[in-house]
């Protein structure tokens, strides 16, 4: 059991320089590589960034362009202070007396809306006292019971007055017998 030595060590040598020189190709070509990537990335920035301020309208004025950029108004007209019928409801209890809720809501609305709301006011008042029916004394009660019917019943009246709006809605009277 004797080793075999190969017999040519020049044979041996030469294959190992070859692997060396192989091995500095590679390295040769990794390099190539990183360096194209950096170029095509530089490229892309560049692009980018000359994209972005074009459309972001930097160049305008030394390319000769004229912004004409306008601000769009809507005329609502001059807001106007209404004040809606007195609506008394009487909310939901298990007892034989019923607590009674009676409130005056003044609502904010434009003046070209306004004719718009004053055809609608009965409609408003029979949906807002429908509303009220279903609750009982303790949900209306304090600053949450108020600002809950607050935002239902602006709700109520801009589905009533569409497309109009109602721009804010104040409680004149709450009161809660």
């Amino acid at each position: 059991m004797s080793e075999e030595i190969p017999e040519d060590k020049n044979a041996e040598a030469e294959e190992y320089s070859e692997q060396v020189e192989d091995a500095g190709d590679d390295l040769r070509v990794t390099k190539g590589r990183r360096i194209a990537l950096i170029a095509v990335a530089l490229v892309v920035v560049v692009l980018g960034a000359s994209g972005g301020a074009y459309f972001f309208g930097v160049f305008d004025s030394l390319l000769g362009i004229k912004s004409s950029s306008k601000i769009a108004s809507i005329d609502l007209g001059v807001p106007i202070r209404h004040e809606l019928p007195m609506i008394k409801a009487d909310l939901k209890t298990g007892a034989c007396r019923s607590p009674l809720l009676r409130v005056v809501m003044v609502v904010e609305i434009g003046s070209k809306d306004l004719p718009r709301l004053e055809a609608m006011q009965l409609r408003i008042n029979d949906a807002v006292a429908t509303y009220l029916r279903d609750f009982e004394r303790q949900d209306m009660v304090g600053k949450k019971g108020s600002d809950r019917f607050r935002a239902a019943a602006a709700n109520i009246i801009n589905n009533k007055i569409a497309p109009a709006r109602i721009e804010s809605l104040l409680f004149k009277e709450f009161i809660i017998q």
